[in-house]
């Protein structure tokens, strides 16, 4: 199975990783990349576009992350206020890396 070799690779690189530091070895973090089109299969690469123009129209900043302020102004301009703590937990439901914004790809 598919996912059973996945979850074999990545708990073998853990175990890899975790005997190099017990040995004393430093190890380099291991970045892999990934594109949209092929993560968010469901989506047409036109939706994604479109989903990535909105994200940049609304990330006035341009810092690459939506903060509480401008998702506040965004649901303001939709004509959807929202309380801070409905904000918050907006993020909280997207934010996977507990930055307390959302980034393009937590969205």
């Amino acid at each position: 199975m598919p996912a059973d070799n996945e979850l074999s690779a990545i708990l073998n690189r853990r175990n890899e990783i975790n005997d190099a530091i017990d040995g004393g070895t430093t190890v380099q973090p291991r970045y892999v990349k990934t594109s949209v089109y092929t993560e968010f299969t469901e989506f047409s690469r036109k939706e994604i576009k479109e989903y990535e123009n909105k994200f940049k129209m609304y990330n006035e900043s341009g810092s690459g992350t939506i903060s509480l302020a401008e998702l506040k102004a965004m649901m303001e301009k939709l004509q959807a206020p929202q309380t801070h703590l409905g904000l918050k937990a907006m993020i909280k439901e997207v934010d996977e890396d507990d930055d307390g914004a959302i980034s393009s790809e937590s969205s």
